[in-house]
C-alpha cells in the first residue's frame, strides 16, 4: 500500500514511516517546498494526483492546512489519520481522561491542537484522530522525553521528577505501531494511544536512567500533582513497563 506522511522532519513521522516500510508499504514524504501548507488547492491536487491508500497528517501546521488535507481525503475517499495530543486537556483536569472527557486546554498549544481536531472533523467526519502523550525515544536527540531528561541532567546536574505526576506517554516505536494499526484496521473516530499503565514521572525517569547507563542523578519532588494519562480500550499499545523491564 502507499501512504503520504507529513512531518518527516519531526519525531513521530519518521517512526511511522519506518514501521510502514518494515511492513513493505510505500511512503511518500510531504515536501513543503513543492506543496506549501498554505496553498489549499495545491494540497488537494497533490493528494488527488498520487491517490494514496492513506494519509498520515503528523506535522505541526496551521489548522487551515489540516482542513485542506482532511477535505481532499474526504472528496477522494482516502483514509486519513491525524495525530492529536493529550495537550488538549488542561492541567486543572483530573485524569485519566476518557474519550468522552471534554478537552479544556488553557494554553496556546493545547488550544491549537484542539482547533486542528475540530477543523479535521468539520472537513472529514470519516477521519481518524489518534491522540498521543509524551513520546520516549531510543536515544537523546529530538523532541521526546529521553532528550528532555538528558538535557536536564546536563544543564542542572540533577533531574527533579515528580512522584505525584502520572504522565501520558509511550515509547515512540509503540506509538508508531498504534498509528499504523489505526490506519489499517480501525473505523473512523477519535482514539487515545496510551503506554503508561500507572508509573509516576519519578519512576519513569529512574527506569530510563538505569536503562541508559545510570549516569543521571534523579531526585523525587512532588511539585506537579496530576494524572493526565488517557484511557481507550479499543487500541492497546505495548506498555512502557514491558520495554523498561525487558531492557534494564
Amino acid at each position: 500500500m502507499h501512504f503520504i506522511i507529513t512531518g518527516m522532519n519531526g519525531t513521530v513521522a519518521p517512526a511511522v514511516a519506518r514501521r510502514l516500510e518494515r511492513e513493505k508499504h510505500r511512503v511518500t514524504a510531504w515536501d513543503r517546498g513543492r506543496v506549501p501548507p498554505d496553498d489549499g488547492a495545491a494540497a488537494g491536487d497533490f493528494i488527488r494526483g498520487l491517490r494514496p491508500d492513506g494519509v498520515f497528517h503528523i506535522a505541526t501546521g496551521s489548522p487551515d492546512w489540516a482542513g485542506s488535507i482532511a477535505r481532499a481525503c474526504a472528496e477522494a475517499g482516502i483514509r486519513l489519520v491525524h495525530t492529536g495530543s493529550v495537550s488538549v486537556f488542561g492541567p486543572h483536569q483530573a485524569g485519566p481522561f476518557g474519550i468522552a472527557t471534554p478537552p479544556e486546554a488553557d494554553d496556546d498549544y493545547g488550544r491549537y491542537k484542539r482547533e486542528v481536531e475540530q477543523r479535521i472533523w468539520q472537513a472529514n467526519p470519516q477521519a481518524i484522530i489518534g491522540r498521543l502523550g509524551w513520546q520516549i525515544g531510543a536515544a537523546p536527540g529530538g523532541n521526546h522525553m529521553l532528550d528532555f531528561l538528558a538535557r536536564a541532567a546536563a544543564e542542572n546536574g540533577v533531574i527533579e521528577a515528580s512522584g505525584a505526576w502520572f504522565p501520558s506517554c509511550a515509547f515512540l516505536d509503540d506509538s508508531a505501531a498504534g498509528l499504523v494499526e489505526l490506519m489499517l484496521g480501525h473505523p473512523p473516530g477519535l482514539y487515545q494511544l496510551e503506554g503508561n499503565p500507572g508509573l509516576s514521572f519519578f519512576e519513569i525517569a529512574g527506569a530510563l536512567n538505569r536503562l541508559h547507563g545510570g549516569a543521571w542523578s534523579v531526585q523525587r519532588v512532588d511539585n506537579h500533582v496530576q494524572d493526565n494519562r488517557m484511557l481507550d480500550d479499543r487500541i492497546k499499545l505495548r506498555p512502557i513497563t514491558a520495554t523498561l523491564a525487558t531492557e534494564q
